[in-house]
């Protein structure tokens, strides 16, 4: 009797718990599955190259010789009606976002603003980049391909985020889209991390009980039940 009552009450632990998993992976992949690409007629506003530090390379030369490279983030400003809405919203196409959160010098850096798809389609427009990406030369280039005022485009965003604060000009991939979002609300990525780890446990609870189970039991049955 104790056995059992004792396995009803692990059971039922390992039953909420799971429940928990499915709720948190499940909020994830509800928000992830009805976030969608909206596109709406938008016009340039104006555009902003913004300082965040420079790089110092320096050659093994005798005398040492270094270059300096200043970085840069860039923002395109664009004016666009959402979907549903009566009112037109600024919104901001980005070029190297993110990049004075990461060290200046670092040369292996992965974007998910306008400049990752343009530098595939512009390639032979754009002279190539220096050592480092983001240098004040390569994000202004990039920039100048989109940055008349007055200019009507088409304009990409999510549909979670109609205020704007990161739309496109070239057509992203809903995955591009999705990781841009969930960087802003890293709530949603810490539950699927979180239900993913409780499905673990109780995976490793579920097979742990089973074997502590089948070894009582083996144990417990009396002599005279097993066979000479």
């Amino acid at each position: 009797a104790d056995l059992c009552g004792g396995k009803v009450h692990v059971w039922t632990a390992l039953g909420l718990l799971l429940a928990f998993a499915v709720v948190c992976i499940g909020t994830f992949e509800a928000t992830r599955l009805t976030t969608h690409v909206l596109r709406s007629p938008c016009t340039v506003l104006g555009s902003e190259v913004i300082d965040v530090g420079t790089c110092t390379l320096c050659d093994y030369g005798v005398p040492t010789e270094c270059e300096v490279h200043p970085i840069a983030t860039a923002r395109l400003a664009v004016t666009f009606k959402p979907l549903h809405s009566q009112d037109n919203v600024t919104g901001y196409v980005w070029y190297c976002k993110g990049r004075a959160a990461v060290d200046p010098c670092q040369r292996q850096s992965r974007f998910l603003d306008q400049l990752s798809l343009d530098a595939n389609r512009y390639v032979s427009s754009v002279p190539p980049s220096g050592p480092v990406p983001c240098t004040v030369g390569e994000v202004f280039a990039y920039m100048q391909l989109h940055a008349a005022e007055g200019k009507e485009h088409q304009c990409y965003y999510s549909s979670r985020d109609p205020e704007g604060e990161d739309v496109w000009l070239t057509m992203p991939s809903p995955g591009l889209v999705d990781h841009a979002w969930f960087q802003k609300h890293v709530g949603y990525p810490v539950f699927l991390a979180l239900g993913g780890l409780v499905l673990l446990s109780v995976l490793l609870g579920c097979l742990a009980l089973e074997d502590a189970t089948a070894s009582m039991l083996r144990h417990s049955g009396s002599p005279a039940m097993w066979p000479p």
